[in-house]
């Protein structure tokens, strides 16, 4: 089974938020929804989709009908959408803050990987708070960082944290979290029950 290697980036952002992460060809567009979600660092609070051309991929369950045509993220592979090296889509998370991703296959390969997929293998920057409210607003959240004498610097870390760096990526973190893929996944399904 080939392994694809991805970088994702957050569009807008300066310095750039991304990641490099390899996983197998076999899984579901779902799937890498999910693991997205996990190396970016995002919560998986929100809707999401996955646009190329003219087909967005989406969870069916979440999707409104009169968002007009969608395909089911579970009923496509990854190779089923990125065929070769370079193609790209965009992935949208959070459609209030409108966080835009670009996805693209960097690498395909079909030596046997030594480790269990999915992996991540890189990254810049961390990744925005939740509901930060978008680009425009993250930047002025890491302008307020800067400034202690802000006035809005005090809530700003009540709300979080004093730990939170926006010029770290924690990849040990993103690599724990992605060993935890599969009960993370079990738990977002029980949702649906």
């Amino acid at each position: 089974m080939p392994s694809f290697t991805f970088k994702i980036y957050l569009e807008d952002t300066n310095p750039v938020v991304s990641r490099t992460f390899i996983v197998s060809s076999e899984n579901s567009m779902y799937v890498l929804h999910q693991i997205i979600q996990v190396v970016m660092g995002w919560k998986n609070y929100h809707l999401y989709q996955f646009t190329i051309d003219d087909l967005i991929i989406a969870d069916r369950r979440l999707v409104l009908d009169e968002m007009g045509e969608v395909t089911d993220g579970k009923t496509l592979m990854i190779e089923d959408i990125f065929s070769k090296v370079g193609t790209a889509v965009k992935y949208e998370y959070d459609f209030g803050d409108g966080w835009m991703h670009h996805l693209e296959l960097i690498n395909i390969s079909n030596k046997p990987v030594n480790e269990i997929l999915p992996i991540i293998v890189g990254g810049e920057n961390a990744c925005p708070p939740e509901d930060c409210g978008g680009v425009s607003a993250y930047q002025l959240l890491k302008n307020i960082l800067l400034n202690k004498s802000d006035e809005e610097y005090q809530n700003t870390i009540a709300w979080i944290g004093y730990k939170f760096n926006p010029e770290k990526f924690d990849i040990k973190n993103a690599s724990k979290n992605l060993l935890k893929l599969n009960t993370t996944i079990k738990k977002y399904e029980e949702g649906f029950h």
